[in-house]
């Protein structure tokens, strides 16, 4: 029998940094968790825009979102909510409030704060719609860059005999980026995974054998419960609901925990 262990990426791989506008008080809030403030609504979808932030900043400021959107052909994608992407198009589309200066705006604050810790590895901008509202609620933005000692523990559980993976609603490109830079191949990266397709990653490998889930937010509880052992990763600072904790088999604050974790099932 072989173990698996899929990893989430921002704030279990990567120290992460948001940035979240509201589009109803017109401000920017650092800090806040986006996937938890999708859940507090079940009305809420997150969606990824696949676009880097240069594009994002070259961008004419005071046109509309979606103007930006189609004029330059971004693709867009449901991360997480249960929202189609039909709606996702419709709500953007019908959205003529929301200017791009706002997402560029957003960019800009993240970035300023991730890069008070050091370099930027990897940014990734989305929107949470409201279906219930019809219309654009958040714009958001997340910086980060990986924790210390993420690459030895992958090198370590490839040594072990362990297969690595990462399962994120991040978006594809900048996922395989960072993945390759810590030593896990691109067939192994599945980037704007949703919830539920996080737990369907997890059912497929355990054809294979045990599979090790390692998370750290609210999307990845379906996971959790579908994983052979669920660790809950608590390093990325942050409020987390007790459901978390309760459907994991171990809680760790530090990702370097893991060898130790894993040398158990191999």
């Amino acid at each position: 029998m072989s173990l698996s262990v899929v990893f989430d990426s921002a704030g279990t791989l990567m120290k992460t940094e948001r940035a979240v506008f509201s589009k109803e008080t017109g401000e920017i809030t650092l800090g806040l968790e986006t996937t938890l403030l999708v859940f507090e609504d079940k009305d809420r979808v997150l969606v990824l825009i696949n676009a880097g932030y240069c594009d994002i900043l070259s961008g004419n400021p005071d046109i509309p979102l979606f103007s930006w959107i189609s004029e330059n052909n971004i693709s867009y994608a449901v991360s997480c909510g249960h929202g189609t992407f039909e709606d996702a198009t419709r709500i953007i589309k019908n959205d003529s409030a929301s200017a791009l200066k706002n997402l560029q705006d957003t960019v800009l604050a993240c970035k300023a704060e991730a890069e008070k810790e050091g370099s930027v590895f990897a940014l990734n901008t989305g929107l949470i719609l409201n279906l219930r509202k019809n219309s654009i609620e958040f714009m958001v933005a997340a910086a980060g860059y990986p924790f210390t000692g993420v690459k030895e523990v992958i090198t370590s559980l490839k040594d072990m005999g362990a297969e690595v993976f990462v399962a994120s609603g991040d978006r594809q490109e900048k996922l395989e980026a960072a993945a390759e830079s810590l030593g896990i191949p691109k067939d192994h990266v599945f980037g704007a995974a949703t919830p539920d397709k996080k737990a369907e990653i997890v059912s497929d490998l355990q054809s294979f054998g045990t599979v090790i889930m390692v998370g750290d937010g609210i999307n990845d509880i379906s996971a959790f419960h579908k994983a052979d052992y669920a660790v809950l990763t608590v390093q990325q600072r942050g409020r987390r609901p007790d459901i978390l904790f309760n459907a994991a088999d171990f809680v760790i604050e530090d990702i370097r925990e893991m060898i130790s974790i894993a040398k158990r099932f191999v």
